[in-house]
């Protein structure tokens, strides 16, 4: 609109400098705006089409790819367990060992793309879980990376119905921040307050500006810190399309907390069989 109105103010100007008519101005109007628009549409499919055809093709080549990739995880995984059931070696078998771990760190990275694709196309679908088994997995997950930082779980047995893969990286993300983010020798609590999720850091805290920004995708206060600014913006849409509310007190050079309400997808322990995560 803005382009076909700048169109007929330039024809019109040219019109008054040459003394036209304002019938002749309204006659080349209707032919040229148009054939102006025709022009463009052209144009514009002529110029971006490479790029639909390019991104159609890296579409098809990832989700290829990613498919492939889970045959040759699953054969050294079960290798690796054959490997380990002969040998006796103690050197050998914390080789074996990491060779393990490394490629079940792989299995979750084909996780996530596989996740991601799924949302991308709206696939992915709700299911009823143990959340508590969920933030067991997780605490357990970041035992290696916290180093000094003791975490406290005091777990309560709670069923959800929601997307448990976003769940997990949801609640990894929250729990990997609160370890990122925390002063040598702290602490981060995990555990329930009727149906709200709380995690609880000693860390450094966070002033209002980026309390203001910190879902914003790709934020990050500490330029110079690992990571790409996503792990909240993620949590956050997970939140949103779960109707879960978000509640963060924050100060900075104490520490931090979020609580998560997982009432709107809380149900009964008997509801339904369990299908844990």
């Amino acid at each position: 609109m803005i382009t076909f109105a700048a169109m007929a103010v330039l024809i019109w100007v040219v019109f008054e400098s040459f003394g036209y008519s304002g019938e002749n101005f309204a006659v080349v109007v209707t032919v040229l705006l148009p054939l102006s628009a025709l022009f463009g549409y052209i144009l514009s499919k002529v110029a971006l089409e490479p790029l639909f055809i390019t991104n159609d093709m890296l579409d098809r080549l990832l989700k290829d790819t990613l498919h492939e990739l889970n045959i040759p995880l699953s054969t050294v995984l079960a290798n690796v367990a054959m490997l380990k059931r002969g040998e006796n070696d103690p050197k050998r078998l914390v080789r074996l060992g990491r060779i393990e771990q490394a490629a079940e760190h792989l299995g979750e990275l084909y996780e996530d793309l596989d996740y991601f694709i799924k949302k991308e196309i709206g696939s992915v679908e709700r299911e009823r879980f143990a959340l508590h088994e969920v933030i067991e997995r997780s605490v357990q997950k970041v035992d290696g990376i916290k180093g000094d930082i003791s975490i406290q779980y005091s777990p309560k047995e709670i069923f959800v119905v929601a997307d448990v893969r976003g769940c997990r990286k949801c609640v990894d993300n929250l729990l990997s921040n609160a370890i990122k983010y925390n002063r040598p020798g702290g602490w981060v609590r995990v555990g329930f307050e009727g149906d709200w999720l709380v995690i609880e850091d000693s860390g450094i805290g966070m002033d209002e500006e980026t309390l203001f920004h910190i879902f914003d995708r790709y934020y990050q206060n500490d330029l110079g810190a690992s990571g790409y600014g996503i792990g909240l913006h993620i949590v956050k849409t997970f939140c949103d399309e779960h109707g879960i509310e978000i509640k963060i007190s924050s100060r900075k050079g104490e520490g931090t907390t979020f609580r998560l309400d997982f009432g709107p997808v809380v149900v009964p322990n008997t509801q339904h069989k369990e299908t844990t995560a």
